[in-house]
């Protein structure tokens, strides 16, 4: 893993904040170690894309959204997950119509 450098990405979006990591590494499937979350900072988090560990039930992709309802989500590649998840952030944040530079 010498060498590699992790995407980043911490900001303010409407209605919360979204932060995402994701890191080069083979012990993980995709060869992505990585954890998403869109979150309120007084309401807590909304939704979370992760593959922290693998679950008996869920696999090793979780989709976590607002009070404890987990699924398993899709893998293809980093590129799709994170634009997946993108786009239910602005979903979420009802951010369709907005104007942003």
């Amino acid at each position: 893993m010498a060498g590699n450098h992790p995407l980043e990405l911490n900001r303010a979006v409407p209605g919360g904040r979204a932060e995402m990591f994701a890191v080069e590494d083979d012990d993980y499937p995709g060869g992505w170690f990585y954890r998403f979350q869109y979150y309120h900072p007084e309401a807590g988090e909304i939704l979370r894309y992760d593959n922290a560990h693998d679950d008996e039930t869920l696999g090793w992709h979780h989709r976590h959204i607002s009070f404890g309802e987990d699924s398993e989500i899709k893998f293809q590649n980093i590129t799709a997950h994170i634009a997946r998840f993108l786009q239910e952030v602005a979903h979420l944040a009802n951010t369709k119509n907005t104007n942003h530079d």
